[in-house]
């Protein structure tokens, strides 16, 4: 059961550790998503233009964060499994001290 229990914990620091990867290679592309405004000629075209960017920029940032976040949530959940484990073995070795 030992060996299961640490591929467990091995796999959610992985996948943490992925998630964490992949929102900091996803926030290094927003150059290539956010090049620079051509002008269209129109102040309201380019000031419409400009508005389209920004939220695009805005919402790739976001989906940045929500990888982080969630990478953040799965090495709570790792830290919570371990917290867990401990304290059922403490429990266990309590419970045996007078049948060793």
């Amino acid at each position: 059961m030992a060996d299961d229990f640490k591929a467990v914990m091995s796999d959610l620091t992985a996948m943490a550790r992925t998630f964490h990867d992949q929102a900091r290679s996803y926030r290094e592309l927003k150059p290539d998503v956010t090049p620079p405004l051509a002008d269209g000629g129109d102040a309201g075209l380019d000031a419409a233009i400009g508005e389209v960017g920004h939220l695009i920029a805005a919402l790739h940032c976001g989906f940045a964060d929500r990888l982080d976040d969630h990478g953040n949530l799965v090495a709570k959940s790792r830290d919570s499994f371990q917290r867990h484990d401990v304290d059922v073995h403490g429990l266990f070795e309590d419970l045996m001290v007078g049948d060793g």
